[in-house]
């Protein structure tokens, strides 16, 4: 499988609709599900220029693939997280710690299937990958060869 389509298929890896008690997220704001896709696809587009593993950032790379599956109303398994981010289990598990160990992440039982974790965007996650786009948005814009529509 190539790595497009690896990027493409990837946010629908172990993806499950959120429970009744999380909603997904306003799509006001810089935040949206649009947005988050680009952010990726911006983000993986440089694996056609660059050699392999050059820019290896899983945290990065999951915090990527988390806000999006929340702006989806999706949830994605700790097992799926670990795919995406394209480097060892090992390490992916330890970057997930580290989500998590920093409040940008939490892990959650699924209910239906104890032997399944789902790993979630905390609020304060989900608030700082907004400020973030907000961030990246307004220096697009500044320059008026980059005026974002």
């Amino acid at each position: 499988m190539s790595m497009q389509a690896l990027t493409n298929d990837r946010q629908n890896w172990g993806a499950r609709p959120l429970s009744q008690t999380a909603t997904p997220a306003s799509h006001e704001g810089a935040l949206t599900r649009h947005r988050a896709r680009m952010l990726l696809d911006l983000y993986n587009a440089r694996m056609k220029f660059f050699p392999t593993g050059l820019f290896a950032d899983p945290a990065w790379d999951m915090l990527l693939d988390l806000t999006h599956a929340r702006l989806a109303g999706k949830r994605i398994s700790v097992s799926s997280l670990c795919i995406a981010a394209n480097v060892p289990a090992t390490t992916a598990l330890r970057r997930i710690g580290d989500l998590v160990g920093s409040g940008l992440a939490v892990r959650v039982k699924d209910e239906s299937d104890g032997r399944r974790v789902f790993v979630e965007l905390t609020d304060d996650g989900f608030a700082r990958m907004g400020r973030y786009l907000e961030s990246v948005l307004k220096a697009m814009s500044a320059d008026t060869s980059l005026a974002v529509k």
